[in-house]
């Protein structure tokens, strides 16, 4: 699991969903591609992909600690780890569904991963997961 962070952009090696820097008054915000429409602090893109990397790594080495800490990652966000889990398969879906029509998401703005990483899901949401979250 590894961010790469820089002054206006976090991406990860295990995700393609990406944080991004909207310019803006005051330095601007940033922003989570799986988490649109939402008005956030640096830390708190950070903690979205953080959370995004834990949710995706299928054998984490204590997975009641990682579920605990993806909480938390969750709850700096303002939303519950359910909800989380939810966006997130969202996203597989869509993009899954861009793949199956064709659409590379070349022609989409920067920050928005939609389309462009079609041949892997993260492997975090699978049964072994949502029992877990139950």
């Amino acid at each position: 699991m590894a961010l790469r962070i820089s002054g206006r952009a976090i991406t990860s090696d295990r995700t393609p969903e990406t944080a991004y820097l909207v310019p803006g008054p005051g330095g601007g915000t940033w922003a989570l591609s799986w988490l649109p429409g939402r008005d956030l602090t640096r830390e708190q893109a950070i903690d979205g992909m953080a959370l995004d990397e834990i949710l995706s790594d299928p054998t984490p080495a204590d997975g009641e600690f990682a579920l605990e800490i993806a909480a938390l990652r969750a709850e700096s966000l303002g939303m519950r780890l359910e909800d989380a889990v939810v966006r997130l398969f969202a996203r597989i879906v869509e993009r899954d569904r861009q793949r199956q029509a064709g659409t590379d998401g070349a022609d989409r703005p920067p920050g928005d991963s939609a389309g462009r990483f079609c041949t892997r899901r993260p492997k975090s949401v699978g049964p072994h997961r949502s029992s877990a979250l139950r």
